[in-house]
């Protein structure tokens, strides 16, 4: 059974008790090529933290029209406004009501309680796109996975506009984030069992599952990654013309702990993947999703991170439940015209 991401559940227990009162596309301009002779290395610019009831509300995805931040959590979607550099929830989006179903068959065996989690999102057209999945909690959803849904909302009013069965055979493990450009989107599987992008034509119809099946990029890994690597636990990702970037919850082999995470870049034309650079939280953390937005401040890469995550709720650290949304910004290095990217990962500076 794939692990469950369990990140939004846990804040729930642990801090929505304390804040009961309390109301709770990507527009990807073109970036440096990190593909190119010349990758940039990236510099952390600044963070931004939640606490409390934001926190929960957004510690899954991110995603931007370029005006707004938009934010998913477990229990549904925000939209914010930027108004003096802080966050000001502007509209809320909910379960849609189709995405609830009756319990079927035994919770001691074989059974099905409906969907649970609520990946990373995207912005296309006025549209905020979100995966929908049944994730496994205990023996709850027994077997995981079974009803991979996009539901779609206004992105202005986050009300719910359509609801789109995802085909199995695609989704396997899952649909943990979902990705729009222009006219395709993106989704992919937990494990990574098959290696694989899958990309749909937009605008998403009724019968996408199987009318037509979608396109498949298949990734390739440098050697240095080893013979077994797959690209699995991505949290989150965003196009920017030919280049997917994507959050994981995990570091390349190497990492002693098991407590680094890492962004990738995925080339869309050649499968080609390569790590950009690790981010080390220094406590127990989950990294989520992200969302590219040009800055003024010159950061692009914009990444949730839930530090702090105690899965015991009972444990006194679980106070200090908090999310970061960290920003990032390529940065040339002048030294370098002409030289051959190596395919080494970066660098934060």
């Amino acid at each position: 059974m794939p692990t469950p991401r369990r990140t939004g559940f846990v804040l729930g227990i642990a801090i929505l008790a304390p804040f009961a009162a309390a109301t709770p596309a990507s527009t990807a301009s073109a970036g440096p090529d990190p593909f190119g002779a010349c990758p940039p290395t990236w510099r952390l610019i600044s963070t931004d933290t939640f606490n409390g009831a934001d926190a929960l509300a957004r510690s899954q995805g991110a995603t931007t029209d370029g005006t707004s931040w938009y934010f998913s959590w477990q229990g549904g979607l925000q939209r914010t406004m930027d108004v003096d550099g802080t966050y000001v929830p502007e509209a809320v989006g909910t379960w849609p009501p189709q995405q609830a179903v009756s319990p079927s068959g035994d919770p001691t065996s074989t059974n099905h309680f409906g969907n649970n989690h609520i990946g990373d999102i995207d912005y296309g057209d006025g549209t905020i796109y979100a995966p929908f999945e049944d994730g496994g909690e205990g023996n709850l959803n027994n077997p995981d996975y079974q009803t991979p849904y996009i539901e779609t909302y206004d992105a202005q009013t986050m009300t719910n506009t359509g609801a789109y069965p995802l085909d199995l055979a695609y989704h396997a493990a899952g649909v943990p984030w979902v990705a729009v450009s222009g006219t395709h989107l993106y989704t992919a599987e937990w494990d990574m069992p098959n290696d694989r992008i899958n990309i749909y034509n937009l605008p998403l119809n009724a019968a996408t599952s199987a009318d037509p099946p979608p396109q498949i990029l298949q990734l390739h890994y440098p050697p240095s990654l080893g013979p077994n690597f797959h690209l699995n636990r991505i949290q989150g990702a965003k196009v920017s013309g030919d280049v997917m970037y994507a959050t994981r919850d995990r570091n390349a082999p190497g990492d002693p702990d098991g407590q680094d995470k890492s962004v990738w870049a995925i080339n869309l034309t050649t499968g080609n993947v390569k790590e950009l650079f690790d981010i080390k939280p220094g406590v127990s953390s989950e990294l989520e999703g992200l969302a590219l937005r040009p800055m003024a401040d010159g950061s692009l890469l914009h990444v949730l991170i839930v530090m702090d995550n105690q899965e015991d709720p009972t444990d006194p650290d679980s106070a200090k439940i908090h999310v970061e949304f960290r920003h990032y910004a390529p940065v040339a290095d002048p030294s370098c015209p002409g030289r051959r990217d190596r395919g080494r990962p970066g660098r934060v500076e």
